[in-house]
């Protein structure tokens, strides 16, 4: 069966599968691992306690003042050591973590020997100290040959380990390059918003001054181009992927589009994606033809227009809520638009067009991060059946953001 995975969440997922993959060729690496660390759990538990012991009642010990450094230092290169371990170890893992530890040990001792020369007034206290002494003696002690053996292990098990860092290396590029890319469009996203709310305060001042009036259609007019976004986006996908191969789509069952229904659909996605588009014509043609925007929005429509395995909620909403909220609004707008001055209008339209622009950019940006994800899709798909004999497909997340973001 074909595994679907988000891809952000890929990464983890990879890990799980490599695991499942070589961790039966890496038992005695995996043991040597888990020796080390309950080694330094051991002497981090123990470091812990002395730290205590001496915080507790400094006046009574001797050098109390000058020992808490050590133990810190202690804490802080055992709490080092023990960070960021994945879930299928690999190469990388092992030079990051075994080459270092000798220097690790030497430090522990170096830092560890200026506390055996303490002594606490009180006995209780004085036992407590030696037990804990006694444990970190008897940890760093262990830690020479479990390293050893780890180092033994590795040598014999390299190839294995050398594999799995090949395919993580693989693949790491590629993915970290569209993460990079969503963040983009995350950002783009949140300036085409600010972008909105600019055009808004302008026209609303731009209206109050003409008129002394002081009402909110502005403010329906922004909230509705920011509702319209995922139509635009969906204008721009049938664009890329074909208007040929998107009409036959609508032609056939269950959509079965009539020939008007189709050149006004074509129409609507011209309107959308016009160089010179103009948002105050814009909504007059929407006034006037509601239809088409839902035959793009419907759910045969997205599910072909969008990657196969996506996310498709924003349209889901937009489809079931926010058309029937664009259709209000678009009727409120249409009574204050045919009323306004012809060079008010102008002025007006003005604002708008250029916020629309930005949304153009939007969409190139959109675009290219879908096709870089079909890519990687695609990649990742073919060299996960090849390497590991698994069936994967990337899955898109939502590429937007405004609903957790608020508008």
């Amino acid at each position: 069966a074909v595994q679907r995975v988000n891809f952000l969440d890929f990464p983890w997922v990879l890990d799980y599968i490599l695991a499942t993959r070589f961790n039966c060729s890496l038992k005695q690496i995996r043991h040597a691992v888990c020796s080390i660390v309950l080694t330094l759990r051991t002497i981090l538990s123990a470091a812990v306690e002395l730290g205590i012991l001496v915080s507790q009642d400094g006046d009574s010990i001797d050098g109390a003042i000058s020992a808490k450094p050590f133990i810190d230092n202690m804490i802080h290169v055992i709490t080092e050591c023990l960070q960021n371990f994945p879930l299928c170890l690999d190469s990388e893992f092992f030079h990051s973590f075994l080459e270092p530890l000798p220097s690790h040990l030497r430090f522990l001792c170096g830092n560890f020997h200026p506390l055996t020369h303490m002594q606490f007034e009180d006995s209780a206290k004085q036992k407590a100290f030696e037990a804990q002494t006694k444990a970190i003696t008897q940890a760093l002690s262990e830690l020479p040959s479990q390293c050893s053996n780890l180092e033994l292990y590795m040598s014999s098990q390299e190839p294995v380990l050398k594999q799995i860092q090949l395919i993580k290396e693989h693949l790491r590029a590629p993915l970290w390059m569209l993460m990079h890319d969503f963040r983009c469009l995350q950002g783009e996203e949140k300036l085409l918003v600010e972008d909105v709310r600019e055009a808004v305060r302008a026209v609303t001042e731009l209206q109050g001054r003409e008129s002394g009036e002081c009402n909110g259609w502005p403010q329906v007019m922004g909230e509705t181009l920011v509702l319209l976004l995922p139509l635009w986006k969906l204008s721009a996908l049938a664009v890329a992927k074909g208007q040929e191969a998107f009409m036959r789509l609508v032609s056939r069952p269950p959509l079965a589009a009539s020939l008007g229904a189709q050149k006004l659909l074509q129409r609507l996605i011209e309107v959308l994606l016009s160089e010179n588009a103009d948002f105050v014509d814009i909504t007059l043609w929407f006034a006037t033809e509601p239809s088409s925007a839902a035959l793009l929005s419907s759910s045969e429509a997205v599910e072909f227009l969008l990657p196969e395995a996506a996310n498709g909620e924003e349209f889901e909403q937009f489809r079931k809520d926010n058309l029937a909220r664009v259709q209000e609004n678009i009727a409120v707008l249409h009574t204050h638009i045919i009323r306004l001055p012809k060079h008010l209008k102008a002025v007006i339209s003005a604002h708008w067009r250029k916020v629309v622009e930005e949304v153009h950019l939007y969409l190139q940006l959109y675009l290219r991060v879908i096709e870089a994800f079909l890519e990687v899709q695609k990649e990742v798909r073919t060299f996960v059946q090849n390497q590991l004999f698994i069936e994967v497909t990337l899955g898109l997340p939502l590429t937007t953001w405004l609903a957790r973001e608020g508008r």
